[in-house]
């Protein structure tokens, strides 16, 4: 959690809107082992049929869980969480369409071949017909499109543009055998607990099938995050990563355990962090909070150029619940958006960047290391101090920061709130910090509670 800053680097702040032109290339990151548990379950995982509530969400789960200690939080169909209601269970047996008894897409070849949450449909159908519920991308002529329709019930099944173009006149055979049954909406939490309950939440979406930025990415990079926070010897934070189904996961998350809202201090979305895009910060709802401040820290320690834009206006996700009315925990998302692979089969392993995923997890690395330290020193000393006699003797005439930060351990501002009071460094103000604690000179108070 090296909080180092290089002041000599140059960083860039762009402002939305922005366009795929930004993408960058990066040297190829070293395979140490959080790539490898990162890739392994991009890997493994990546082709799952990882819908709202389906066999393959479970699987991918369930696997997750053979590697760190998840809670699993079940919500029956039917369950009410606020204004949302758990759909149906989804089972795919098979779908596909033919002509002439040739196959024109199935879905035992790729996932995405089916729409996801395709009611079930056999007959046979003209081009006209076929074509109304035939979904395709002209964007990407070569990549088959992520189609879903998880609340309004109808059929359909996609295919590459490049495919649907030169399909011929005739009659099609369509076979979509599915079913809706009963079920269970399962969100999975690795919870480390601090010194404090009062919780960070990381989080990211398990759902989007056979996509891997696009959700699995992000759920990668925070199962790497939280093996390294798991190894961490003091936490003041108790941490929570939060593995869902997009939108209805933290819907039901969140309406469940409504009692701890206000022990939830921050939340961080984790969003399409694997692919060659410029990195943005979505700022949270209010939009220039201590998080908002801190993230924007960590990122310039590791991109040269980032984006910064308003709640909603970069990208949506689920922090509209975290940071939504009635909850406002403030949710900032981390992500590379946006990218030309972004709801097609073309955002599968062969896009990952391990350059930018690396330094996606560091990011997300050093802002715990920043929440850590963000305490509110409290000097216990009166007038002026002589710092010889603690360890502290620093020439005045050279530097006078000791003397500026001396004058602002005045208990009401945060280590962040002082470095841009008096523009020093995070990191020198909390080394200064530590240095006054270990000398028995200040008091280390932690930050107000969100809830009181």
């Amino acid at each position: 959690m090296n909080q180092a800053q290089d002041s000599n680097k140059p960083v860039i702040r762009f402002e939305f809107p922005r366009s795929f032109d930004l993408a960058e290339r990066s040297p190829v990151s070293p395979d140490d082992a959080d790539m490898q548990l990162m890739m392994l379950i991009i890997n493994t995982l990546h082709l799952e049929n990882r819908s709202l509530i389906t066999d393959g969400y479970d699987n991918a789960l369930a696997y997750l869980g053979d590697l760190a200690p998840l809670d699993i939080h079940r919500f029956e169909t039917g369950y009410k969480a606020f204004t949302w209601t758990v759909p149906e269970k989804w089972t795919v047996n098979e779908a596909w369409i033919r002509k002439d008894g040739e196959t024109i897409c199935d879905y035992a070849d790729h996932p995405l071949h089916l729409m996801s949450y395709s009611e079930p449909f056999s007959g046979t159908v003209s081009k006209d017909e076929l074509l109304r519920h035939l979904h395709t991308s002209p964007d990407r002529p070569g990549a088959i499109p992520y189609a879903y329709s998880y609340y309004q019930r109808d059929w359909g099944m996609a295919v590459p543009y490049s495919q649907y173009m030169d399909l011929p006149d005739g009659e099609y055979e369509v076979n979509i055998d599915t079913s809706f049954d009963p079920g269970e909406l399962k969100v999975g939490e690795w919870v480390i607990p601090g010194e404090s309950d009062r919780s960070i939440i990381f989080s990211a979406h398990l759902d989007h099938p056979a996509q891997v930025s696009d959700g699995l990415g992000g759920v990668a990079l925070g199962m790497a995050l939280f093996r390294r926070i798991a190894a961490m010897s003091e936490r003041r934070y108790t941490y929570r990563f939060v593995i869902l189904p997009e939108n209805i996961g933290s819907a039901c998350y969140l309406h469940k355990f409504r009692q701890n809202i206000n022990r939830y201090e921050y939340a961080a979305f984790l969003e399409m962090l694997t692919n060659r895009a410029r990195l943005s910060l979505q700022q949270s709802k209010r939009g220039n909070t201590q998080l908002d401040r801190l993230a924007e820290l960590a990122i310039g320690k590791h991109e040269r150029a980032y984006g910064v834009g308003p709640f909603r206006q970069v990208i949506g996700n689920d922090e509209i619940n975290f940071d939504g009315p009635g909850i406002d925990i403030p949710t900032i998302t981390l992500t590379r958006w946006p990218y030309p692979e972004y709801h097609t089969s073309d955002d599968n392993p062969g896009t990952v960047s391990r350059a930018h995923l690396a330094r996606s997890l560091e990011i997300c690395w050093d802002l715990v290391g920043l929440i850590e330290a963000n305490v509110y020193p409290k000097g216990n000393y009166q007038a002026n101090l002589m710092f010889g006699p603690h360890g502290l003797y620093e020439d005045l005439n050279v530097d006078d920061t000791i003397e500026r930060v001396m004058l602002a351990f005045d208990g009401e501002s945060s280590i962040l709130e002082i470095s841009e009071l008096l523009d020093v460094q995070f990191d020198r103000v909390a080394q200064y910090a530590a240095k006054f604690a270990e000398a028995g000179l200040v008091t280390l108070n932690e930050p107000p509670s969100r809830g009181s």
